[in-house]
C-alpha cells in the first residue's frame, strides 16, 4: 500500500509539471533612439593681455586700468606707462547657440618675487573703453551668474578683456632688480569659462 501511494503521488506531480497547460505571453516593445547634436564650440588663437611697461620712481603706488580697447589709464603717483598695452582677446567660432560666460574676478601677475593684484576684470564683445566694458560685464568669478551671449545675434563673437592692476606702495622696489618683468615670473591667470548651450 505504501508503494501505491508513491506511484500515485509521482503521477500527480508529473501531470502537473510535465503535462499541465501553461500559457506563455510575449510582447514586442520599441524604444525610440534620438540624438541632439550641435557644432563644437571653437576657440581661436587667444591674445594674452599685455600691460606693456611701467616706469616707476622709488616712491610709487596707484592703479592702472587697461580697457578692452587696449588703452591704459593711470591713477598713480611715481608711475608712468610706456609701450603699447594689448587687451586680451578670445575669438569664438559659433553661430547657432547661446554661450554662458563666467570669468575670474581677480588674478595676479608676478616677476617671481613680487606679486601685483588684478582686482577687477571686465569684458565686452567690442573693443570698448574700460568704463563701458565695466558697465557691461564685470567678472564675478567662475561660480557667478553667467552672462548669456546669443550667437544667432552675435555671430562668431570675440571677447575683449580689460583689467585693473593695483600697484601697492613702493612694492616694485622689492623686486631686487632695476626691472620688474613678469615674462618669466608667473602669477594666477584670468580664467574664462565659456559653455555652449
Amino acid at each position: 500500500m505504501v508503494r501505491t501511494s508513491r506511484l500515485l503521488l509521482s503521477a500527480a506531480v508529473c501531470g502537473i509539471i510535465g503535462f499541465g497547460a501553461i500559457q506563455a505571453q510575449a510582447e514586442d516593445v520599441d524604444i525610440e533612439a534620438t540624438l541632439s547634436a550641435s557644432p563644437a564650440l571653437t576657440i581661436g588663437t587667444v591674445t594674452d593681455m599685455d600691460f606693456a611697461s611701467l616706469d616707476f620712481a622709488a616712491t610709487h603706488s596707484g592703479t592702472i586700468t587697461y580697457g578692452p580697447d587696449g588703452v591704459a589709464a593711470l591713477t598713480a603717483t611715481g608711475l608712468t606707462s610706456s609701450g603699447s598695452p594689448v587687451a586680451g582677446e578670445i575669438p569664438i567660432t559659433e553661430s547657432l547657440a547661446t554661450l554662458d560666460i563666467t570669468c575670474d574676478a581677480t588674478a595676479t601677475i608676478s616677476d617671481g618675487s613680487v606679486d601685483l593684484t588684478i582686482d577687477q576684470v571686465v569684458w565686452d564683445l567690442a573693443a570698448n573703453d574700460y568704463a563701458t566694458a565695466a558697465a557691461a560685464n564685470t567678472c564675478a568669478g567662475l561660480g557667478g551668474t553667467p552672462v548669456a551671449v546669443d550667437t544667432t545675434v552675435n555671430n562668431d563673437p570675440t571677447i575683449y578683456v580689460g583689467a585693473r592692476l593695483v600697484v601697492g606702495s613702493d612694492v616694485l622696489n622689492a623686486s631686487g632688480t632695476a626691472t620688474y618683468d613678469t615674462s618669466t615670473g608667473g602669477g594666477d591667470p584670468i580664467t574664462f569659462r565659456i559653455v555652449s548651450q
